[in-house]
């Protein structure tokens, strides 16, 4: 049971959002007393994980485990709640965006040499399961020798130095499930 401590600046904030939690059978409301309101500008430290809802993330210091807009749907405040619980944290795309740094895309990739063949596509997924050549062979129904052919041709395709450097460049285009 995730138990739920509602702060707010008024007591129509803190009555919408005690009903919206008790409809979720995961949560309880602990307190959601009057005398807990908080005046506008009020710093507050909590010791336990804080969800905040609306401005001023920053008055609640490092207990901040989710900062999400005023307009959040119910169903975001639940789930960040849930999270929180779980001892996650919750970003916003906005914030994930400013905080992580952004991956390049597939297409600002190197092109391929040449592009891997359906079967070289399965010898890699072997490939990134660990198999070695033999395993490769016997799985497939093919020679070593020709599993051996199939493994340097990846290499060469993705300008891979290593198996294991084949196998993080085929991740990072799609080819291999993760």
């Amino acid at each position: 049971m995730i138990r739920v401590l509602i702060v707010t600046k008024s007591e129509s904030e803190a009555a919408e959002l005690a009903e919206l939690i008790s409809e979720d059978e995961r949560m309880q409301v602990v307190e959601s007393d009057p005398d807990v309101v908080l005046a506008a500008g009020t710093a507050v430290s909590f010791n336990a994980p804080a969800v905040v809802l609306g401005e001023g993330a920053d008055d609640y210091g490092h207990s901040v485990r989710a900062y999400l807009p005023p307009d959040a749907a119910a169903a975001e405040i639940l789930a960040a709640i849930a999270a929180v619980g779980q001892g996650l944290v919750v970003l916003t795309q906005v914030q994930a965006e400013r905080l992580l740094p952004a991956r390049s895309p597939r297409e600002n990739l190197p092109r391929l040499v040449e592009a891997l063949t359906p079967r070289e596509i399965e010898v890699l997924r072997l490939m990134a399961d660990g198999l070695v050549n033999k395993e490769i062979a016997d799985r497939l129904g093919i020679s070593e020798h020709t599993a051996k052919f199939h493994v340097a041709s990846i290499l060469g395709k993705l300008q891979a130095s290593s198996r294991t450097d084949a196998v993080a460049r085929g991740m990072r285009r799609g080819l291999i499930p993760i």
